[in-house]
């Protein structure tokens, strides 16, 4: 790496690119190894140009140019895949047989009891993940089953995880997990590929399914409406708070200026790049929609199904196509504002979208 020249993709454009126009998603992967970037709440700032020509915290920030063809080919090999969902290997209901862990997490409990098992047999040894609760979210490094129990279910804003994978590393781990939000599993494999970070120290991805996540600012109209005390937040359809058999909802429509902007532009509402992604059936709200991408990733399911640590039952043909139209229509959308110039697809895949796959 030089000085700066025609080609600069430093601290300073991640700043002009990125984060001034609103585009940042606050996954913190830009953040730990460089002093001049730095992490307040869920907001990242450049404090510092330090003017290196071609800096990691551009080109690993999935907001900055992404050629989803490398990374997929990088991912999966040079296979055929869905456009839609994404490569995967089997989708399936799921959750973890374990109570305790289905009545701390989210539906089914299925991120938390694979997290758990993966680091009960060594495919980590840590994870980076979610702490704290709805009403404030933080990044934490989960080292054993108490910590990853802890920070089970989901919290719907944007914790910067990626910012600790520094301190993981520092702390000795060598085999470190990602659970995050679709822009994290997209940059957790560009991290991959940076060897100066160590980003090959990212051994497992378990990415959410995720059509947005609320801003800072929502923390606060939480509070204000006094909402900050229940125990759980959902978004069924309008947003659900529940402590006990008490419920109370906010219209969904009203909280939509609360979004992120950087979520308008996201592309990938599945986590496509993960080695698992684990969202919401829409369905059946005590368990998990599971889908294996990777054969690390289905690996992982059989031997915790062999183990009775979650349970499968098959995905009901039913729910595919309204499955695939919800996450087309999302594609279609962004691909038709001016402002997803990050986005680096090929001709087929953007006509499919734009003009010939309607009839999904």
């Amino acid at each position: 790496m030089g000085e700066r020249g025609d080609g600069y993709n430093s601290a300073e454009m991640l700043k002009k690119n990125i984060i001034s126009p609103g585009l940042c998603s606050g996954c913190g992967a830009c953040v730990g190894y460089c002093p001049y970037i730095k992490c307040y709440g869920e907001r990242v700032a450049v404090i510092h140009d330090c003017k290196i020509t071609d800096g990691n915290c551009y080109r690993i920030c999935p907001r900055a140019s992404t050629n989803y063809d490398l990374l997929r080919r990088d991912t999966f090999g040079p296979i055929e895949f869905d456009l839609v969902l994404g490569n995967y290997e089997a989708i399936y209901f799921a959750r973890a047989t374990d109570e305790s862990i289905r009545s701390r997490g989210q539906y089914g409990g299925v991120v938390t009891a694979l997290s758990i098992f993966a680091l009960e047999t060594g495919i980590l040894d840590c994870a980076l993940m979610t702490g704290g609760n709805y009403t404030q979210a933080k990044p934490f490094i989960a080292a054993d089953a108490g910590d990853m129990l802890a920070c089970a279910g989901s919290k719907y804003t944007a914790a910067p995880n990626l910012s600790l994978f520094q301190e993981a590393l520092k702390k000795g781990y060598q085999h470190i997990g990602v659970v995050g939000r679709p822009c994290q599993s997209t940059a957790a494999r560009k991290m991959q590929q940076a060897a100066e970070i160590k980003g090959e120290k990212i051994s497992l991805i378990i990415g959410l399914f995720c059509m947005g996540s609320f801003s800072p600012d929502f923390y606060q109209l939480i509070k204000d409406k006094k909402l900050d005390g229940y125990e759980k937040m959902d978004i069924p359809g309008d947003i659900k708070f529940a402590r006990g058999n008490k419920e109370t909802y906010l219209p969904f429509d009203e909280m939509r200026e609360y979004v992120r902007d950087s979520c308008h532009i996201c592309y990938d509402p599945l986590s496509e790049l993960a080695d698992l992604s684990v969202g919401s059936t829409e369905y059946d709200y005590g368990w998990n929609t599971l889908i294996m991408r990777t054969t690390k990733g289905s690996n992982l399911v059989k031997d915790a199904a062999a183990r009775d640590v979650i349970e499968l039952k098959e995905y009901p043909g039913d729910r595919l196509p309204l499955l695939k139209k919800a996450v087309f229509n999302k594609k279609k959308r962004v691909l038709e504002r001016p402002d997803a110039k990050y986005l680096e697809l090929s001709d087929q895949e953007k006509e499919f979208f734009l003009v010939t796959g309607g009839d999904i």
